[in-house]
């Protein structure tokens, strides 16, 4: 399984934008893990309440993006994750991209 690994800090906005595009994927043979670092604003209760399928780590206001990517990875790797890739909060997916990643790690199984 292909886990999507998102840390944030604040910036709802964005995230919201960047998890509303991987709901609305061609392929959902994925699952996605916020890794939350504290965030001050509306970012856990929204994650909690408008997110449920979201798996979310949280932080203490000290990971900063390389310890919230590996706090992440190591969280998906627990999960049996045989995948894992790290997105940032502010991207917006094109519907098939997920598919397309997928798709391209069947063609090098290697990679």
């Amino acid at each position: 399984m292909l886990y999507i690994i998102i840390p944030v800090f604040n910036r709802w906005h964005y995230t919201r934008e960047c998890l509303e595009s991987l709901r609305a994927q061609t392929s959902q043979e994925f699952r996605t893990v916020v890794v939350d670092d504290g965030s001050t604003d509306e970012t856990a209760a929204a994650l909690a309440r408008d997110y449920p399928e979201v798996q979310v780590v949280t932080g203490d206001g000290n990971l900063f993006w390389t310890a919230g990517v590996n706090r992440g990875i190591e969280h998906a790797l627990a999960q049996g994750a045989d995948r894992v890739m790290t997105l940032n909060n502010d991207v917006v997916a094109a519907p098939d991209f997920v598919a397309q990643m997928l798709a391209t790690a069947a063609q090098h199984p290697t990679a």
